[in-house]
């Protein structure tokens, strides 16, 4: 969860006292779609990988949130079908994947907004965007790296607020999983494309 989120529900708890449940939905954006694997040209004898995640809030590390996302991020890499097993220790080949999210909030005073929706009991809705940029860069020795990069979003309303036309209500957490796992899913399918992964 993100910081600006996080203190958004800080701050309707404390005004729960004050007014019956606030509604709360998420919303990812729905321009990346989910990974196709199957699609992938998968490498006829596959390599080990070495898995080095960081998740940061405003250009700072997260090591929360890095904590919570890695084994997500290690999952959806075993998935893929381009490894023959992902580690989070150096392998025989030295074959790295490295991969950074950083979060960048895209709404301004997010939680004076949610102070505000609270006071009013839900009456007056609000509405936070977060922005989501992945870097993925696969290392290999003898070999120049690799980079593919990923932009996502999810935006979340707060009380009596419409959400996006043409997008899914979910809880905070599934919305952040679905986002993490197409950043990470779409940022594969671009290295696979870029690099010999599949060779």
């Amino acid at each position: 969860m993100t910081k600006s989120i996080f203190r958004l529900f800080v701050l309707l708890a404390l005004s729960a006292s004050l007014s019956a449940c606030i509604s709360v939905h998420s919303y990812v954006d729905n321009s990346l779609g989910d990974p196709q694997y199957a699609s992938l040209k998968k490498p006829a004898t596959p390599q080990p990988i070495q898995l080095l995640f960081e998740f940061q809030t405003k250009d700072v590390s997260n090591a929360r949130a890095t904590e919570s996302i890695r084994p997500k991020v290690f999952e959806e890499l075993s998935k893929s079908g381009l490894f023959s097993s992902v580690s989070y220790d150096p392998v025989q080949n030295g074959r790295k994947l490295a991969i950074l999210i950083k979060n960048v909030p895209l709404t301004e005073n997010a939680a004076g907004k949610g102070f505000a929706t609270g006071l009013t009991l839900g009456l007056a809705g609000s509405t936070v965007a977060d922005g989501y940029e992945c870097t993925m860069t696969y290392i290999e020795p003898g070999h120049a790296n690799v980079v593919a990069q990923v932009k996502h979003s999810i935006v979340s309303t707060i009380g009596n607020a419409s959400g996006p036309a043409g997008m899914q209500a979910m809880t905070l957490q599934e919305a952040a999983d679905k986002a993490m796992r197409q950043m990470v899913g779409n940022g594969i399918m671009q290295l696979s494309n870029k690099s010999d992964l599949a060779q």
